[in-house]
């Protein structure tokens, strides 16, 4: 196992804890049903002690926020109980929730995406229905409509809404739209006159000598995952019915017009219209720290992590719009939960934890801080008011981005939550990408020859798993 970054926080007792991360092994995961919960209605009076291993992933602004707000408030809330928040790097992350896993390791609290139906296949998370039911805890009118129903499988709950995106969003630079001249992007996503080929307008006005190192570029087209979000884009799907129901299929749409349309679009944006940095300057502005924070980037195409991301901006004016429309029909939504491990052997101080971090408070001033789109319906008006203040841009403006964005009719959970082995497809995608985005080989002849491929993957994939479904 690769080595990891741990950083132990004790609450409660204060007693340092030592050693190093156990080695992974082969020994089978624990069952197990949830024990009632201790303690009253929202996990925070008296209940269970004991140590919780909390594990996250690396990144500034949910660190900042995790050490100065959910840290205070679980030493607050929850004195008996010992919270060691193990930290490791986003690339790192879900391989450890494997090892932990594998190695019999408790873990009681993970969250921050991953494959939730993957996981539930493998019997990782715990059923936390009877601690839901035991608080008496209305999930379903405290969080948002429909987010906990992301993560309920035949009837019962394996997560606790933590976070959503928000779908996925167009980020600006307000201050290089005013130089050039252009109004802000729509932020009504009907807007039908904002589409692929008005924001390539937009790109090629922004654009300013991108050989130089002073250059700026018009786009950055990073939606995750290209594979998935791009067709979108364009009306279609690289991925069948069955992917999105049964979470497997026997083949792939991915050698499909709307594949094709916007793997050239994608290209034509690097070498046709250099309005978008290619793989060599991409890296090289990474380097720089994040490029859309640079400011040599003016319009950034992503998930909705570009809310949080902007908490760090600070030396020009950005704001929010919708993805360009057209023949769109979908746009990403990454929901996000806060796991219990069904192996873990501290069940309900995880459950007052997870209550603790899921509260109105907690989620309010976390997203205050941080500009994490809050799960609790009661937290959504603060976080849109600090992202609105930080942003120039108009309360009622941001409100249309946020909820365009999650309309049921243009919204998907993302394929990454959903599709048995996301991991392989996407790795096996990217490893031919490097072809398209290199200009080693033309879109009309990529897409055909990658559809062979992909189609191949998700074959194996679903024979690997189409006996084996869980019943429960």
């Amino acid at each position: 196992m690769s080595q990891t970054s741990r950083r132990h926080v004790m609450f409660g007792a204060g007693a340092a804890i030592a050693g190093g991360i156990l080695a992974a092994c082969g020994s089978e995961v624990g069952g197990g049903g949830a024990a009632a919960p201790a303690g009253g209605a929202g996990g925070t009076a008296g209940g269970a002690a004991g140590t919780v291993n909390w594990l996250v992933r690396s990144g500034k602004e949910e660190n900042g926020g995790q050490e100065k707000v959910f840290e205070p408030m679980l030493k607050e809330k929850l004195p008996k109980v010992k919270v060691e928040r193990i930290v490791v790097p986003q690339d790192q992350y879900i391989p450890k929730i494997n090892s932990m896993a594998a190695a019999n390791e408790s873990l009681e609290l993970w969250g921050f995406g991953g494959n939730y139906y993957d996981y539930w296949w493998r019997k990782l998370p715990q059923d936390l229905t009877s601690y839901i039911t035991a608080d008496k805890w209305d999930v379903n009118t405290y969080f948002h409509a429909g987010l906990m129903d992301r993560f309920k499988i035949n009837g019962k709950y394996y997560g606790v809404s933590q976070l959503s995106t928000f779908g996925s969003v167009l980020l600006y630079n307000k201050d290089l739209l005013d130089k050039a001249g252009l109004k802000a992007p729509p932020v009504d996503w009907n807007d039908a006159s904002w589409t692929m080929d008005k924001a390539l307008e937009y790109a090629t006005k922004l654009t300013k000598d991108p050989g130089s190192p002073n250059g700026t570029f018009g786009m950055s087209l990073d939606l995750w995952a290209k594979m998935t979000s791009l067709p979108y884009l364009w009306g279609g799907d690289s991925w069948t019915k069955e992917h999105y129901t049964d979470f497997i299929a026997p083949k792939t749409n991915f050698n499909s017009e709307a594949v094709l349309q916007s793997h050239t679009f994608l290209q034509d944006l690097i070498y046709k219209h250099k309005v978008m940095p290619d793989p060599a300057t991409a890296k090289s502005l990474g380097q720089l720290g994040n490029p859309f924070q640079t400011g040599k980037i003016a319009m950034a195409l992503d998930g909705g992590w570009l809310y949080w991301t902007s908490s760090a901006i600070k030396d020009f004016k950005f704001g929010f719009a919708a993805l360009p429309t057209g023949k769109a029909n979908k746009n990403i939504n990454f929901n996000d939960f806060w796991i219990m491990g069904r192996w873990a052997k501290q069940k309900d101080a995880a459950w007052q934890v997870m209550r603790v971090l899921s509260s109105e408070d907690a989620t309010t001033k976390y997203a205050e801080m941080t500009f994490t789109p809050p799960t609790p319906r009661k937290s959504l008006d603060a976080f849109s008011k600090a992202l609105a203040k930080a942003s120039g841009q108009s309360l009622e403006d941001l409100n249309k981005v946020l909820t365009g964005a999650i309309d049921p009719k243009r919204s998907q959970e993302s394929p990454d939550h959903l599709f048995l082995q996301h991991p392989k497809l996407d790795s096996t995608y990217s490893q031919e990408l490097d072809a398209l985005t290199n200009n080693k080989e033309k879109a009309a002849d990529w897409v055909p020859r990658v559809g062979k491929i992909m189609d191949e993957t998700a074959k194996a994939i679903y024979d690997q798993f189409k006996d084996s479904r869980p019943k429960d």
